[in-house]
């Protein structure tokens, strides 16, 4: 896993949300080997390749299924023995109760509660601790509320950035309230301004040097592990 390229993982704003690796080790055991993973919300797989070089048996889905770049990625890195695929409305997951020690997710939660419908954030967090096993672990990499600029600019510059529900740390907390316990930090407020990725990995030197300054509800990113 070390020598991935972390833009085949997290992909955009890649060094910012790659934090977010570092911060699940901290919780995971130092080895997955023969866990079984659920990837929801997969896009390209990037965490299900992440999960699956780390020795997991990894189910990747989306809404209508990760694409065919992801599923060619996965072979390239040698893991596509380590992978099924499937497509699925995480407020819905047709997976029995208990199937999975790990459920991992990036940028989902705004989607889910597309138009303001928090009630579908709160059904897809709990259709995840449903399918976990006791003990199992939900990794979270999610786009929050951050600060006031952050909101005026994605409604201004985003073309979903009035759809879009942004989620709140606290918010977050009472969604996973159900887990036994749960850990997180937030991360970064430069990152997400630069129009490219050459930008992006500049201004992270800045998020590097600003983050400890900031209160965390000013930052864009949180990370979170759950034990259920």
């Amino acid at each position: 896993m070390d020598s991935l390229p972390v833009s085949d993982i997290v992909e955009w704003d890649a060094l910012n949300w790659a934090k977010a690796l570092g911060f699940w080790n901290r919780y995971l055991p130092q080895s997955l080997a023969g866990m079984r993973a659920l990837e929801v919300g997969a896009r390209h797989g990037g965490l299900s390749l992440y999960l699956a070089t780390r020795g997991c048996n990894v189910t990747c889905t989306d809404l209508y299924g990760p694409t065919d770049i992801g599923r060619e990625r996965h072979r390239a890195y040698g893991v596509a023995d380590r992978l099924t695929y499937g497509s699925l409305d995480v407020t819905h997951i047709p997976f029995a109760d208990a199937s999975f020690d790990i459920v991992v997710f990036k940028s989902l939660l705004g989607e889910v509660g597309w138009n303001g419908n928090p009630r579908r954030q709160q059904e897809a967090i709990d259709e995840m601790h449903r399918v976990l096993k006791p003990g199992g672990w939900l990794l979270v990499a999610e786009n929050i509320r951050g600060s006031r600029l952050h909101m005026f600019l994605r409604r201004k510059f985003v073309p979903w950035g009035n759809q879009w529900r942004y989620v709140s740390i606290d918010e977050m907390r009472g969604f996973i309230s159900r887990f036994s316990s749960y850990r997180y930090v937030t991360y970064g407020f430069w990152g997400t301004f630069g129009r490219s990725e050459r930008q992006r990995r500049l201004l992270h030197l800045l998020d590097v040097v600003t983050n400890p300054l900031l209160p965390e509800t000013s930052r864009y990113i949180l990370f979170g592990c759950a034990v259920k």
